[in-house]
């Protein structure tokens, strides 16, 4: 990482547009980071790059490459076609984030299911080799705290799992809205995980459970939230992650209201002397 902070929206949030439908809505809000959520096997190959350059036309910064969640099974499976399937996707991924210059890589642990075992072995073979791949172009790979995944339920179980994988560029994401899916307090990840590279953020409703929605539109504690990130120093990928349900009626609005509300804050966070 060049600490540098970054400030992007994912891709993911816009499915099933079209990457360049994608990116004629993000041109019309003010962050240029973009963090890519892959939709298909040829999504995931170096090759792509050029693809993406030409649609996005110089408009953005690729900072982040999502590991893509339909193609997640891959990332956990044993068999060993599937397995070869999912070294594969490892490879190029690493490959692609290093084309498009990105920082990080984020994924999720294994589910439930997928924890223990042959699967275990799989996983922990896969993300290896991912990580491998990836540091040869100084990119992190980013644990996200997830719901499902006995992996990603506490600092302390994502820690521990970072340590079975053991690898020097690995690190963690920390995802507000999933801090509260789990009913926990969103402090304990700023707290005690031991590096954060990547933020997924958005809003998650304590009334209605409404998820991923646009930041001021739930319970969160922005600023607390974004102070914290100050207060430990952090220089990483700053992402919103939304749903296309939640951006309705008009997601350029959606965003622009997003960045109205966080760009504040940011601001004071530059202007703030270090001390």
């Amino acid at each position: 990482m060049d600490g540098k902070l970054r400030l992007g929206v994912s891709t993911a949030a816009f499915f099933p547009l079209s990457l360049q439908d994608t990116f004629d809505i993000l041109a019309q809000q003010p962050w240029n980071g973009v963090e890519l959520m892959p939709q298909s096997p040829q999504e995931c190959f170096p090759e792509f790059a050029e693809t993406l350059f030409e649609l996005s036309d110089g408009r953005f910064e690729f900072c982040g490459i999502h590991f893509p969640q339909i193609l997640a099974p891959f990332l956990y499976n044993p068999y060993p076609s599937a397995f070869e399937f999912g070294q594969q996707i490892c490879r190029g991924l690493g490959e692609l984030a290093g084309a498009l210059k990105c920082t990080t890589i984020v994924i999720h642990g294994p589910w439930e299911n997928m924890s223990r075992g042959s699967f275990l072995d799989a996983t922990l073979a896969n993300l290896r080799l991912l990580c491998d791949t990836a540091i040869r172009h100084d990119v992190i790979i980013a644990l996200e705290n997830t719901p499902g995944s006995p992996m990603g339920s506490s600092p302390e179980t994502m820690i521990a799992f970072a340590k079975q994988i053991d690898r020097p560029n690995l690190s963690y994401t920390f995802d507000v809205t999933h801090t509260y899916q789990m009913q926990q307090d969103p402090m304990f990840y700023l707290r005690d995980l031991p590096s954060i590279a990547h933020v997924h953020a958005s809003d998650f409703d304590l009334e209605t459970n409404q998820r991923h929605t646009p930041p001021g539109q739930g319970s969160v504690d922005w600023p607390a939230i974004i102070g914290a990130l100050w207060d430990r120093g952090f220089a990483g990928n700053f992402i919103l992650e939304l749903l296309p349900e939640t951006m309705k009626p008009d997601p350029v609005i959606a965003l622009q209201d997003c960045t109205a509300l966080l760009n504040p804050l940011f601001e004071r966070w530059h202007n703030e002397p270090e001390t």
